[in-house]
């Protein structure tokens, strides 16, 4: 089964679509049924429902959009993994040399699609009993530890921040510990050592950003929850 009329995706656009995992439990089954047999038994090892559900959601979601991209039907998709774990499609020819990543936290998976470009997404929900300072001056450079510091609303600074930094190593396909505390984000939106960073909106509970290696002239957002497939 093939979803039908997506918006066009350029070579130089980033489609951002969100999935309020609450709204769709009553799919879910559905979404399950998109899911390999490894997507299914990897799901079904989460011992809390939430968090089954987000994998359920956003591994569902992510093979309907593509099979919508490519052509291909969702359950016929192929992944292949890097090192580090990031998966890419694995008939890219075929595919018209589609990118994505994908992200979920709390309630939310948000997943970013492109061409021929490397991507990496994050969503964070700002968890508000978190020592941010003192986690900034362990694992941030000491000019971001400063901005976060120096924030008016230090937490919203701090997962900004992380959301800057995990999208760009998801991107870079790193390994996340590893690399925080070498390189610094921009402080707002722009242009780094050949990287774009862009934050995205998600309300007050959430930080989220999307970090790529071209130009993005155009990232519109959608809303997986109310497309039909």
């Amino acid at each position: 089964e093939k979803i039908q009329e997506l918006p066009r995706l350029g070579e130089d656009a980033i489609h951002i679509w969100g999935l309020h995992v609450p709204d769709i439990r009553n799919r879910l089954e559905a979404l399950y049924s998109r899911l390999s047999v490894e997507e299914q038994d990897k799901a079904l090892r989460f011992v809390r429902d939430a968090d089954r559900q987000s994998s359920i959601a956003a591994r569902g979601a992510l093979r309907i959009l593509l099979g919508g991209y490519t052509g291909i039907a969702a359950n016929e998709i192929q992944f292949k993994y890097s090192r580090n774990g990031k998966p890419a499609l694995v008939s890219q020819d075929a595919c018209g040399s589609i990118s994505f990543n994908v992200s979920h936290s709390g309630d939310w998976v948000v997943l970013a699609v492109g061409r021929n470009r490397r991507i990496g997404v994050d969503i964070e929900m700002i968890k508000q009993e978190m020592d941010v300072v003192s986690i900034a001056s362990r694992y941030f450079l000491p000019e971001e530890s400063d901005r976060v510091r120096q924030a008016e609303d230090q937490r919203a600074a701090f997962f900004g921040i992380w959301a800057c930094k995990e999208a760009y190593v998801k991107a870079a396909g790193s390994a996340l510990f590893r690399e925080l505390g070498t390189f610094a984000v921009p402080a707002d939106e722009g242009q780094q050592d050949g990287w774009h960073f862009r934050r995205l909106e998600a309300g007050s509970r959430y930080a989220a950003a999307v970090v790529t290696d071209k130009v993005i002239s155009a990232l519109p957002c959608y809303d997986f929850n109310a497309m039909k497939w």
